[in-house]
């Protein structure tokens, strides 16, 4: 079975005591440690911050949204919006989410679908834990969680690959979760041209888009395609953050 070093990984426990991963090796060279994947000031915390509370805001506005994920990473992201859909009785209409790593995919599948046999214990607690952190102050159950997900995750086919420069979407979303890696690690991802792209395509009239990066070309490509820009407060010593919103049609 593979474990978290296998693919390039250490666990790190964050200040509210969620867990994350962090890249073995640096791809930037004027660091000596590689990126995270959430801030050390709390991985569950920031997830709700960045993307949860923008869930419950677009939930609150349309009928089965369509959300898209930039990164599954360990799941956080699609928690908070099985979460959120719980706690207001609301459906989603589809999940599409991106993983460049396919044992990520994988794992989050093997371990959705209780099949712990095939995970390492090491992999499955990882996921436990960050459940268990997103479900915090709520009355949820973990089941309640992987019943909900399960319905829009039965494969891991039905995970995407890597967000390719030349991707032809499947949808239309209502909110985009970029929480890709940085600029250093996957750069097309950041430049304008496909930021354009990926909003003139694929984004519905109504639509918000946050993500913790404060980045121009972002902001250009926000602004290019109708959306309103608001540069929010960072996740404890981050700088800033970035929520674009399009709110056409709906009040």
């Amino acid at each position: 079975m593979k474990s978290w070093q296998d693919l390039g990984f250490e666990i790190e426990i964050t200040k509210d005591e969620s867990p994350t991963l962090r890249l073995l090796q640096s791809l930037d060279p004027a660091k000596a440690f590689g990126e995270s994947m959430h801030h050390s000031g709390g991985a569950s915390i920031e997830t709700t911050h960045l993307y949860g509370n923008v869930a419950a805001e677009i939930l609150t506005k349309i009928q089965k949204p369509h959300f898209m994920v930039v990164g599954l990473g360990l799941g956080y992201i699609e928690m908070n919006i099985a979460r959120e859909a719980i706690k207001r009785g609301c459906s989603v209409g589809l999940i599409t989410s991106y993983e460049a790593i396919p044992e990520l995919s994988e794992f989050f599948i093997q371990w959705l679908h209780d099949r712990a046999g095939n995970l390492s214990p090491e992999v499955s607690s990882v996921y436990d834990q960050a459940l268990m952190h997103v479900l915090k102050g709520t009355e949820i159950s973990e089941n309640q969680i992987k019943s909900f997900l399960k319905d829009h995750f039965q494969t891991v086919a039905d995970i995407h690959g890597p967000l390719h420069a030349d991707v032809q979407f499947v949808s239309r979303y209502h909110g985009f979760f970029y929480d890709a890696y940085s600029s250093k690690t996957h750069p097309h991802l950041w430049e304008e041209d496909f930021l354009n792209r990926l909003l003139r395509e694929s984004a519905e009239p109504y639509c918000l888009l946050t993500t913790y990066a404060v980045k121009g070309t972002l902001k250009r490509a926000l602004k290019n395609n109708g959306f309103s820009i608001t540069e929010r407060e960072g996740f404890f010593t981050k700088r800033g953050s970035t929520l674009g919103v399009r709110a056409s049609g709906v009040s």
